[in-house]
């Protein structure tokens, strides 16, 4: 009876020390998933932490959708923190092929920069070598686009200027291309549209207008109510026609709103001479926009503010309507 008690306490012990057994194995295997869990999320949260990081510190690099002809972008990380030598990295960037194979660079690689400027008014100049000529219709807007929103990312660039060796770029309507921002472009471009305007430039007296009906190439990139005040700014071609606006005039700001287009000149704009009227000059610019089909009137700013008289001689505060009385030759 003994042997048999013995027997039944060494099984009984068995049984506790394999359940004993079973039961640490089984919290082994718990710690070590919890501890798996654990470390997943740790993981997964310096993940997080890092994607933050790296968003912060990233900006687009826009290039051209080779299918749609959209402007599209993709993240970068630049190394420069020094605004300058941002500038020529980022740029370096928008020339190296984007890692989406559908997608091409905007800037060709042939195209040199010659230098990049800062002006003290936010702005940045870029002057391209001749590369940049070979460019021409929607591919370079595309370009243009590209390059200004890229750059414009960068603090301190409200607005690029484009130069080819020294010279103001101009683009397809041979009309020089003022200062651009990123609110200048639309993210996708279709095919150009040829848009038929009246330009009304002066006579060699100065002393009424003449009606030039020409076509202008517009790609969607700005308004055409911008592209008409550049043309008159940039000038006829034709003989017999001359400059109405006063040399070193800029378009700072055009838009149309309820019919009354609202533009925005420099001060240069009320720097006539005496060989043109001062009613010429004002009216070259009312009577070519609305010709326009959305402008019944034209309301004029310098830098911003409206001006109560132009030359101290015309009433500059009031709404213009179309003069043609003034239009001596229509063609």
């Amino acid at each position: 009876m003994l042997l048999i008690s013995n027997m039944s306490i060494t099984i009984d012990q068995y049984r506790i020390i394999d359940m004993l057994g079973k039961g640490i194995a089984m919290i082994r295997k718990i710690s070590i998933l919890t501890a798996l869990v654990l470390l997943m999320f740790l993981i997964t949260s310096c993940d997080n932490d890092n994607d933050k990081v790296s968003d912060e510190n990233s900006v687009k690099i826009y290039y051209i959708d080779s299918i749609s002809n959209e402007i599209v972008s993709e993240k970068y990380h630049p190394v420069e923190t020094e605004k300058e030598e941002l500038v020529y990295e980022l740029l370096q960037a928008i020339q190296t092929e984007p890692k989406n194979d559908i997608y091409r660079s905007a800037l060709p690689n042939n195209v040199k920069i010659n230098n990049a400027i800062f002006s003290q008014e936010n702005g940045l100049s870029i002057d391209f070598d001749s590369a940049y000529n070979e460019l021409m219709g929607i591919p370079e807007v595309l370009c243009r686009a590209a390059v200004v929103k890229t750059l414009s990312q960068i603090d301190g660039v409200e607005y690029v200027q484009f130069n080819v060796n020294g010279q103001p770029l101009k683009d397809s309507n041979s009309v020089i291309v003022n200062l651009m921002t990123e609110d200048d472009f639309i993210e996708s471009i279709g095919d150009e549209t040829n848009y038929k305007v009246s330009l009304f430039y002066t006579n060699e007296y100065g002393d009424s207008l003449i009606e030039h009906i020409t076509n202008i190439y517009y790609y969607g990139t700005s308004s055409i109510e911008e592209l008409v005040i550049n043309q008159l700014i940039n000038g006829p071609t034709d003989i017999g026609m001359y400059h109405t606006i006063p040399e070193g005039t800029v378009l700072i700001d055009v838009n149309t709103k309820d019919g009354i287009c609202y533009v925005d000149f420099n001060e240069k704009f009320l720097e006539n001479g005496d060989s043109i009227a001062d009613e010429v000059v004002i009216y070259s610019v009312v009577n070519s926009l609305v010709e326009l089909p959305n402008i019944t009137k034209v309301q004029f700013l310098i830098n911003g503010e409206v001006r109560k008289t132009y030359q101290e001689n015309v009433a500059f505060d009031d709404f213009f309507e179309r003069n043609l009385n003034l239009v001596k030759d229509r063609k």
